[in-house]
């Protein structure tokens, strides 16, 4: 069977490692199964948490760019126009942002902000002038003023036919890829019709999750939903619990 695993808040809870414990756990799943790393991290600053696992299939950028065996592939980069479309509003909000190239990036982001502690931890990269970036595989707008996310949302609604966007209500930031490109298309093209299990937290899993065969929601017990297999708190504990219960046990 296939695993594919979400990282940050549904596998990593402190932005830097799988605890041990989990890790474990997935370590021993790997022994039978076929894992597969999915995540909204571009492969360069996935590498680091998932260094124990980096011969496997690691799809990152939210389906934009994906890494095997240390060769990694651009799947689409978003269109140009598109991209000098959303350097205009950066400019003309003066939004924080962060745009990936194929591994450089472009970042103005505070260091009091969750993801700076995910931004190139391993200093790999360089982040460079938004003008140096040729290429975009993903953009992120972050912590938007309210009123103003509520404009841009209505602006990005416009593109949804062209553009994969999320929208992510709690911290008012948009992430933006590629037509079609999201962590569920990317996987489809490596294993086709192939059944997988699939583990999330968050509304760019939400196709990943949906067609999956089972899939588990990892998240606090006040957002449980109906749409998914199975519920889990969102910590390294109750999720190394589950694998281990339905899937290692009288193995």
């Amino acid at each position: 069977m296939i695993f594919v695993f979400d990282i940050d808040g549904t596998i990593c809870f402190n932005g830097k490692f799988i605890e041990p414990r989990l890790n474990q756990v997935i370590q021993q799943l790997k022994q039978q199964h076929q894992i597969i790393f999915a995540s909204a991290r571009p492969i360069r600053d996935l590498l680091p948490v998932v260094k124990d696992y980096s011969n496997h299939w690691l799809i990152g950028g939210n389906g934009s760019i994906i890494s095997k065996d240390g060769k990694i592939q651009t799947i689409a980069y978003i269109p140009k126009d598109l991209f000098e479309n959303m350097v205009q509003l950066i400019n003309d909000y003066d939004l924080n942002y962060i745009i990936d190239g194929d591994f450089d990036y472009a970042a103005n982001v505070s260091e009091s902000h969750p993801i700076y502690r995910q931004l190139d931890p391993e200093r790999l990269a360089t982040n460079v002038k938004i003008a140096h970036i040729q290429h975009a595989i993903k953009v992120i707008l972050l912590g938007i003023e309210e009123k103003l996310f509520e404009k841009l949302k209505q602006w990005f609604q416009a593109y949804e036919d062209v553009l994969s966007i999320h929208i992510h209500e709690l911290d008012h930031s948009i992430d933006i890829t590629a037509q079609n490109i999201d962590k569920y298309t990317t996987l489809k093209q490596m294993i086709g019709e192939q059944n997988y299990i699939a583990f999330g937290n968050d509304v760019n899993d939400a196709q990943l999750l949906q067609h999956a065969q089972k899939s588990f929601y990892v998240a606090d017990p006040s957002s449980y939903t109906k749409d998914y297999d199975v519920q889990i708190q969102n910590n390294a504990e109750s999720v190394a619990t589950v694998i281990e219960d339905l899937y290692l046990k009288g193995q």
